[in-house]
This record gives structure tokens, sequence and C-alpha cells, in this order.
């Protein structure tokens, strides 16, 4: 019996442990469910909060909110996986937001993480678009070389999936941004040409149109500048306007119309101010869109926000003024420039049209007759040419030869030429050489004699900025 008993005891004692054993092994799958569970859904939600943060990033961007479309740019990347797709595109805004205010090497940085966010995903818009602000980000350094390979490589894609309205962009932009900057004007003419056949927007169109205006002005070809800058003055922007202004002042300038280059300098300072009164009409209605906003967020704070309503509307009066007085101050500055200018081009046509020099250029570019071609030059006419050019432009050959002191007698005298104005054609005949053989001398002076062979100015801006 009480063998019995003792049986039960351990049979009843085995069966408690099988049913602790149980219960420890269903407690930890039930939380290794409830665990895995927890994280699904953890992730899943955070998936969620970080597309909301990109959603709003971007409508913050739209409205010039940077700093705010940045800020939720960041925390959606804190709270994304690295394999997740949505990075990529975040990347790509944020190198945006950074390249516009100037933080290039940031920029850069954030569309080549873009690049390779959508390398993993075998993404190819987002590889082409990414190598193309890649491109942006080195062009903005002045990195011509390397810009020009992210922009290749773009364009390969485009090229690859058909993509005509990314082809046109990478046309205009690779004319626009490194041929023209690099001094290959004839290499960007062909693409900005090749641009304008394919699907551009109407800005687009017009800047094209800009860009070929100035590459045929560099070209030294006014008649096809002037022709493609009449096309570009459509354009309803002020700023785009100013630039195409400033160009044709240039070209009258030195075909010597100076009445011309006198109206196009007042044209290009009224679309100046009219630029500027645009983009602060645009900065109240953004200043505007966020006291509303506040407004909305604080409504409960009734007293404190109407304080800080009234308070936001006095600064934004106060600036409204502040801008209109610097308008009318910029106008008179400008009218007075103007009136200098046409005083200086008065007093500078009275000293140098007595010099032999100077009276021969400007007879060439008027008028190529045997009369004209019948010119003799020598020593002391170059001489009285110099002086009379250093009167006018404050010591220019001596601020020359001290900046570049490898020029010699004649790289001074072409200097000088070009300086005034005169045409590369003109400066030809007056050397009498060929206009080829005389590009190419320009291009000897600033290489070798100048010592600037990877300087992206053209040969009149190193002069000028002398």
């Amino acid at each position: 019996m009480e063998g019995g008993e003792a049986l039960d005891k351990r049979i009843f004692s085995i069966f408690l442990q099988c049913m602790k054993a149980k219960l420890k092994i269903f407690i930890l799958i039930t939380l290794v469910i409830c665990i895995a569970m927890a994280a699904c859904d953890s992730a899943s939600k955070r998936t969620e909060q970080a597309q909301n943060l990109y959603q709003e990033g971007v409508q913050l961007r739209e409205q010039h909110r940077s700093e705010e479309a940045a800020e939720c740019f960041l925390k959606a990347l804190g709270l994304l996986d690295n394999d997740s797709p949505l990075r990529g595109n975040i990347y790509d805004n944020l190198g945006g937001l950074y390249l516009k205010h100037g933080i290039f090497d940031g920029a850069f940085d954030a569309h080549n993480d873009a690049l390779q966010c959508f390398k993993q995903l075998g993404d190819s818009i987002g590889m082409m678009n990414a190598y193309r602000n890649c491109g942006r980000a080195m062009r903005s350094q002045e990195q011509y070389a390397v810009a020009k390979q992210y922009y290749d490589s773009a364009f390969c894609i485009a090229t690859l999936i058909n993509d005509k309205a990314m082809l046109g962009d990478l046309y205009l932009e690779i004319g626009r941004d490194y041929y023209m900057e690099t001094g290959d004007f004839g290499k960007g003419i062909e693409y900005v040409n090749h641009a304008l056949e394919g699907k551009l927007n109407d800005n687009d169109t017009d800047i094209a149109n800009m860009t070929l205006g100035i590459l045929y002005y560099y070209s030294n070809d006014f008649n096809q500048a002037k022709t493609y800058l009449n096309k570009a003055l459509r354009s309803e922007r002020p700023g785009l306007k100013m630039s195409v202004y400033q160009t044709l002042y240039a070209i009258a300038y030195y075909e010597g119309d100076y009445k011309t280059a006198v109206y196009y300098q007042q044209l290009s300072s009224d679309n100046m101010l009219e630029s500027e009164q645009k983009q602060s009409g645009e900065t109240m209605q953004r200043l505007k869109s966020e006291y509303e906003l506040k407004a909305q967020k604080n409504a409960m704070e009734s007293l404190h926000r109407n304080h800080s309503l009234k308070l936001y509307l006095i600064i934004a009066l106060s600036i409204i003024a502040f801008l209109v007085i610097l308008l009318i101050i910029r106008k008179k500055i400008n009218e007075n420039k103007i009136k200098a200018l046409e005083k200086e081009l008065e007093m500078r046509n009275k000293i140098m049209l007595s010099n032999k020099v100077f009276v021969t250029a400007k007879n060439l570019g008027e008028h190529l007759t045997s009369d004209t071609l019948g010119f003799v030059l020598d020593d002391s006419d170059w001489d009285d040419f110099i002086s009379l050019t250093d009167m006018i432009f404050s010591d220019f050959s001596k601020r020359l030869i001290a900046t570049y002191p490898k020029l010699g007698k004649w790289d001074v005298r072409i200097c000088c030429l070009c300086k005034n104005g005169f045409s590369n054609q003109v400066i030809s005949i007056l050397l009498d050489t060929q206009t080829d053989s005389f590009y190419k001398r320009k291009t000897r002076i600033r290489q070798q004699k100048m010592e600037l062979p990877d300087d992206g100015r053209s040969f009149e801006e190193i002069l000028n900025a002398i």
C-alpha cells in the first residue's frame, strides 16, 4: 500500500515537472511572438512616420522654408533602416537644400549618398537624377572635369531609358554649366542647340536662348548673339532679362554704339529693380503664410497669438518700408551711374580721338575700305595710345605689367586694344594677321605669359578684373 502511494506521488511529481516545463516553453514562445509582433509593428510605424515627415519636408521645401524642411528630412532619416527605398529621395532633397544655400560640400555628400541608395535598389531614374545633382554640386565648386563625369553618367542613363525631357535638360546644363564655363564655346553652342530641339518648357527655352546669345557673344558672332538674346527677351522673368540686357550692352559697347549701350544699361537696371521687388514680394508672401500657420497652431492662446501677429506685421511693414527706401536709393544710384557713364564715354571719345591708333581702329570697325586699310603706325603712336589708355583706365598698363611681368611690348598693346573694346577682327587687322591667328595669340598670352591655363574666364574678363 505504501509502495503504491509512493508510485502515485512520483507519477504526480513527474506530471507537475512536465507541466512546468511546457508552461515555460509556452511563455517563452508567447514572449518571442509578442516581441516579433511589436518589432514589426514598431518598424511599420517608424516607416509610416518617416513617410509623413518626408512628405511634410517636400511641402516645406516648395514653400521655401528650408530650415524646417531640412529638419523633417533629417528626422525621417533617423527613423528609417539603411535599406529603406525612401532614403535616396530624402538625401536628394537634402542635397538640393544645401546647394541652394551654398553648402556645396554638404550638397555633394547628400547627393552621393542618394546615388549609392539608388544603386543598391537598381533605380535607374533615381540614379540618373542623383548623377545630375552630383554634377551640379561639383560645378558649383568649379570642379568642372568631375562635374562633366557625373553629367555624362546621367546622360548615358537618360539615353538608355529614352527620357527625352531629361536629355533636353542635360544638353542645356552641360552646354551652359560646363562648356561655356570652360571656354569651349563651339561645343556649348552645339549642346544648347540640341536642347532646343528636344522637350524644354517655356522657362528653359528662354534660358537656352539666353545661353546661346552669350555663347555667340563670347565667340564674337554678335549678329547671332543678338538674334538669340532678342528671343530670350520674350521671358517675363526680370532676372533673366537683366542678364540679356547686360550682354546686349556689352555688344553695343564693343561695337562702339555707346548710345545703344547706355539704353541697354538702363533697361538692365530697371529689370534688376523689378527682380528685387519680385523677390521682396515673394518674401512677404512667405512671411504671411508662416504667420497664418503659427496663428492656427496657437489657436488656444489667443492673447499671445494676437500679440505675436501684431509684432510680425510691424516687422513686415518695417521690412517693406526698408525695401522701398532701398529700391529708391538704388534707382538714384543707377541713374547717377548712367549719367557718369555717358560723361565718361563722351570724355573718352574726346581724349582718344586725338590718337592715331584709336582713330584707325575705330575707322576699321566702321568701314573696311582701301583708305582705312592704308594706315601706318609707328612706336610713338602706340606709346601715345597706351598713355591715353592709362589716363582713362587709371594706369591700366602699369597695373597689367605689375600683375603679369612676363608680358612683352606687343602683348601690352593687344591688352590695351581689348580694354578699349575693339573686336578681334579689328585688332587682327592692326597686327596684320589672321583673326584665327590672333585668337591663338590671345590664348598663348593667357596660358604662357599670364600663366592662367585653368582660368575659366575669357581674355576680356581677365583684363576687366585688373
